[in-house]
């Protein structure tokens, strides 16, 4: 499916996947940023981006979605890279205004673009919804709880949702990923096993040569990306990430 709406388009995952796609003349981009600044890479695709969108904002969704139904012809996918940073840390070192901006950016953004755009993708004849989970809502880690109750949350809402809109030719995924080797985790993890960490290239044509690609029977899945890695199976967490914020 060469129609796609990228949101968080200048996130540091947003943006790899935008260049990827803009080098394709068949593809098809909108796409969103928080930020004012213009977002323009010269490419052959045809792109459309607003930026200064609040996605947790109920006229810039409504703003969005009134885009979307002008700029497509025919099905969609919508690809929502929307969610803050997260440094690992105790809960009692957290500030209450940070565990509500950890389930704004990741959960409610996302609640709120299918709210807006699901009407859209039913008018165009379907699509597919992918969000961004984390391989930590399977284990469980320490020094992760408001980042990692956010991502389960997109986990069920998205499993919800493909039941819900399968009628419509309408299907969903969440990619469950593991530590990504950009340059604010590469800042934060010096000690990390770095030559294991996935590119952002790698998941880019992950999602543009598989994911959007599967049939729309393929839906409420989570993929969840594992990179072999000694450290990984073979040292504890702690071993693997010292604690950044003490006790």
């Amino acid at each position: 499916m060469k129609n796609i709406l990228i949101t968080s388009a200048t996130s540091d995952l947003g943006a790899n996947l935008y260049k990827l796609a803009l080098c394709d003349e068949n593809f098809n981009i909108l796409s969103t940023s928080r930020s004012p600044k213009e977002f323009e890479y010269n490419g052959s695709a045809k792109t459309l981006h607003l930026g200064n969108i609040d996605l947790t904002n109920e006229t810039d969704l409504k703003n969005l979605a009134e885009a979307a139904e002008n700029f497509f012809q025919g099905q969609f996918s919508v690809i929502h890279f929307a969610g803050d940073f997260w440094v690992h840390k105790p809960l009692i070192k957290t500030s209450f205004s940070e565990i509500q901006r950890m389930m704004d950016s990741h959960y409610l953004t996302l609640c709120g673009v299918a709210h807006a755009i699901t009407p859209v993708m039913i008018k165009k004849g379907g699509g597919r919804l992918i969000g961004f989970s984390c391989n930590s809502v399977g284990y469980n880690y320490p020094d992760l709880s408001p980042f990692t109750s956010a991502k389960a949350a997109v986990e069920s809402f998205l499993k919800c949702y493909s039941n819900e809109y399968a009628a419509y030719n309408i299907a969903s995924t969440a990619i469950a990923l593991p530590t990504m080797k950009t340059e604010k985790v590469l800042s934060q993890k010096q000690q990390g096993d770095i030559i294991n960490y996935i590119e952002p290239d790698e998941l880019s044509k992950i999602i543009l040569e598989n994911v959007l690609l599967q049939s729309n029977h393929i839906t409420g899945n989570i993929i969840r990306l594992i990179k072999h890695s000694d450290t990984f199976y073979n040292q504890g967490y702690f071993q693997r990430n010292p604690r950044l914020v003490p006790l």
